[in-house]
């Protein structure tokens, strides 16, 4: 009879606890009533449902946004990714690697560096606190990344594939829809899930490109909870973990294909 070991079981559960300490403590604070907030590691006495009605009040309509913002952004981000990166993957000779390099670059700009020339060009596009505005930043800025990922993937491919499909008289168009966009649908939503995660919670853009609730996501509005004089604890957690609850859910739904994209399709 073999024993068990219990020391990964032990260390999992010790996995848990950390990474779920913050998430409870933020649902406890969220349900207490100001006079509570100092007993941090206290149950709530009696659930004060006020927090969540004040944090609805003031991100409700941000949180649309958000929503609005997020989707396309992710579609056309991805759309474009793949789009470059099957080239990429296929290409051969130095050319190909200097374009993949370039566009590599591109993921090792910080944000604040381009943060007022991008202001000024989404302002003179018109597209200042708008959505398609913010569509266009977020796309832009997550074409290196996407089609990194995707590039690395396709290359997973093995070459006969593609090769018997042009001698069975399938285009190279056709090549990428038909066989390698579906036989690469777990690296789709594990990149989907990523970039979700990362537009979704996404604060320089939402404060820099807008400036009313006509655009701005649900990130800006949180931050909103949080002065220089004074930070309202309780509708702060509520306000956080109602936009916790998208990308949580998108997680639960698809992890089976985020971690098979993550291990570079393995299972396809």
């Amino acid at each position: 009879m073999t024993r068990t070991p219990i020391l990964p079981y032990i260390i999992a559960i010790f996995m848990v606890v950390l990474f779920m300490a913050p998430l409870v403590v933020a649902a406890m604070t969220s349900l207490k009533s100001p006079s509570e907030l100092t007993q941090v590691l206290h149950l709530p006495t009696e659930l004060y449902f006020e927090n969540y009605v004040r944090a609805w009040q003031q991100m409700g309509r941000t949180f649309i946004n958000s929503l609005l913002i997020t989707g396309p952004a992710v579609l056309f981000s991805i759309l474009v990714g793949t789009m470059a990166a099957y080239p990429l993957a296929y290409m051969r000779g130095r050319g190909g690697k200097l374009v993949y390099f370039l566009l590599l670059t591109g993921m090792l700009v910080p944000f604040q560096i381009v943060q007022i020339p991008l202001f000024l060009i989404i302002r003179w596009l018109g597209l200042y606190d708008t959505i398609p505005g913010m569509w266009l930043v977020h796309t832009a800025y997550a074409v290196p990344f996407c089609t990194f990922f995707m590039r690395n993937f396709f290359a997973t491919v093995p070459q006969s594939m593609y090769e018997a499909a042009l001698i069975d008289g399938c285009s190279k168009f056709g090549f990428l829809w038909r066989l390698l966009i579906p036989a690469s649908t777990a690296g789709l939503s594990a990149l989907a899930i990523i970039q979700s995660r990362y537009i979704w919670n996404d604060l320089l853009f939402a404060i820099t490109l807008t400036n009313s609730d006509q655009a701005r996501p649900a990130t800006a509005a949180i931050a909103g909870f949080a002065s220089g004089l004074q930070v309202e604890y309780g509708p702060l957690m509520a306000a956080t973990l109602i936009s916790v609850v998208p990308v949580m859910l998108a997680f639960l739904l698809f992890q089976k294909a985020f971690v098979r994209g993550l291990l570079g399709g393995a299972g396809k």
